[in-house]
């Protein structure tokens, strides 16, 4: 690995891209870089230990639907989860369903007054009991409340006070007392409040009640909930329906996988007419997978024997606390006309590629700080053709808050910094990435997922940084193998056009992602590009903390199994 210091690396390849990789630059970075041939180093004994240690014996099981949370980072007035980021069909109201399974329906399952000084209510539910512990799923309920006056409003104990929430279940095969919580939200913020103590209900602000029917067995005779109120402010009527909790997708999530390429095998994708490029991570030199590769000095990467997949090398990367970058991959199938002084880029050869890779996020995967750029994405960025180190795209726009116009431009020479020694023709693009959502820190019971989301760089954006999408309802789990896919279509361009021909930009790009070959997301009118010229550059791999903040913690990740071709590769068999 070569170890260079700062102004040595504001010259080179390596630190010119890592400046782009992601929110912004780090004053104090040190670069490293794998040379030509730099291949797996061995595994010590202990090192192997340590990663067979933290490989999981079995895929772990999902856990339950439905479960909310009470501590700050359960429902909102925009997610009915704010931790997986899963959103309410009916923002600022939430969503239910009433006794007669109608979403957002009048009739409830009981309803009963609130007024008076404080008291523990009685409600019989025994029909929305019997509901869920017949259909095995309990999403808990939906307490709506109306008053005599917009001032009315009642506030509940939670389940850390002294008389929480309980439910009195009898059925044909003894008599189970279920703990509760109560949680709800203020349309008023997008802030999760922490309910644990109490939660104040009014008619613009509801609340939900879950009970624990673990140990319920038997056929439901009657259930009763008893819910503690500390304080009411004129008549309030309170109506109980059921919570429309939206369901999450874990990898398959039972579902089929879509086979592909790779249902032949792995090593059949290296001589098939459709890949362009294939491997594991055992030869990080240019052009074997990858044309650009760096990482930071301060989260060295491992290269090493990978336990899931016998004879293949994975690499195991870091982010340790106060360093934005850790590692950063491009496979370069776009580039400068050497043949020309102002270096255009050539004509492209692909409009729409394919590029799958496994990935894992290890057990230590738990910072709260910000969320971060993962695993797989698209660097659409150019700007303009530097010679250097056999050629590269110097970077000006399309990530860390630099948007960009989608069009071709005359960059004379200086014009992006001493590192621009002659003219150019500079091209202003974009980039799409994968993200993952933050730790809670809160307990919530989801805290082993994340949500998958893309951040994208494009024409649209409404601000000068990219917007991140939840990919519809698709999770992440940490100690677990992913395998991600996306497929991506350039936007076209159509006339009429200026004097360097930049035209107007077609809404017709297409963005695709698998997550373990099941298809979560379709993004369609996508738009990157003013300028026939700028096409698909190649992949990013691009693992980036932030934003602003910084890692307040040591996390490790694992890749594996790269390929990139020009149809649908799929998940490995066995």
């Amino acid at each position: 690995m070569l170890n260079l210091n700062r102004r040595q690396a504001m010259s080179t390849l390596s630190a010119l891209m890592l400046a782009g990789c992601g929110g912004g630059e780090d004053s104090g970075l040190d670069l490293s870089m794998p040379t030509s041939g730099t291949t797996a180093a061995p595994l010590a004994t202990e090192q192997a230990k340590e990663v067979a240690g933290n490989t999981p014996a079995q895929t772990p099981q999902a856990p339950p639907q439905f479960l909310l949370w009470d501590a700050g980072s359960g429902p909102s007035r925009d997610f009915w989860s704010r931790h997986l980021a899963l959103p309410w069909k009916h923002r600022n109201t939430g969503d239910w369903l009433d006794a007669q399974g109608l979403p957002q329906g009048d009739v409830p399952w009981a309803s009963f007054p609130v007024s008076g000084q404080p008291r523990v209510y009685e409600v019989d539910i025994t029909a929305l009991v019997r509901h869920w512990v017949d259909s095995g799923e309990n999403r808990g309920a939906f307490l709506r409340g109306s008053g005599t006056t917009g001032s009315a409003y009642a506030i509940w104990s939670g389940r850390e006070s002294e008389v929480p929430p309980q439910l009195l279940v009898t059925t044909d095969q003894g008599s189970f007392n279920c703990a509760g919580m109560l949680c709800g939200f203020d349309p008023s913020t997008y802030r999760s409040p922490d309910t644990r103590q109490s939660a104040t209900h009014k008619p613009s602000a509801p609340v939900m009640v879950q009970f624990d029917l673990s140990a319920v067995q038997g056929s439901v005779q009657s259930a009763l909930m008893r819910l503690n109120c500390l304080q009411a402010n004129y008549v309030f009527t309170v109506k109980v329906f059921e919570v429309d909790a939206p369901r999450f997708n874990l990898g398959t999530d039972g579902q089929a996988p879509r086979m592909g390429l790779a249902a032949q095998g792995e090593a059949a994708l290296k001589s098939h007419p459709s890949v362009l490029r294939c491997g594991d991570f055992g030869n990080l030199a240019r052009g074997a997978v990858f044309d650009e590769v760096l990482t930071d000095s301060r989260n060295p990467c491992q290269q090493l024997p990978d336990p899931d997949a016998p004879g293949t090398t994975m690499l195991r990367g870091q982010f340790v606390p106060q360093t934005h970058a850790s590692f950063h991959a491009v496979t370069q199938l776009l580039r400068g006309d050497a043949a020309d002084p102002l270096r255009p880029a050539l004509p492209a050869t692909y409009d729409e590629l394919y590029c799958r890779l496994y990935f894992m996020l290890e057990d230590d995967w738990n910072s709260t700080a910000d969320v971060h750029k993962i695993a797989l994405g698209w660097d659409l960025r150019m700007g303009w053709w530097n010679d250097y180190a056999g050629g590269y795209w110097y970077s000006i726009t399309g990530n860390g808050g630099r948007r960009g116009s989608g069009k071709k431009h005359f960059w004379p020479a200086g014009s992006s910094g001493g590192v621009q020694l002659a003219d150019r023709w500079g091209y202003d693009g974009h980039s799409v990435r994968l993200c993952a959502g933050i730790d809670p820190g809160d307990g919530n019971p989801y805290s082993r997922l994340r949500p998958l989301q893309d951040y994208v760089y494009s024409l649209d954006q409404p601000s000068d940084y990219g917007v991140i999408e939840r990919l519809g309802s698709a999770a992440i789990a940490k100690g677990r193998w992913h395998c991600v896919e996306q497929r991506i279509k350039i936007n076209s361009v159509t006339g009429p056009y200026d004097e360097l021909g930049n035209g107007e930009s077609v809404p017709d790009g297409e963005l695709d992602t698998w997550l373990d070959g099941v298809l979560v997301s379709e993004r369609r009118g996508l738009r990157w590009r003013c300028h026939p010229e700028m096409a698909l550059r190649g992949p990013w791999i691009n693992w980036y903390f932030g934003g602003r903040a910084l890692p307040d913690m040591t996390m490790h990740y694992r890749m594996n199994h790269f390929v990139l071709a020009t149809e649908y590769i799929g998940p490995r068999v066995g």
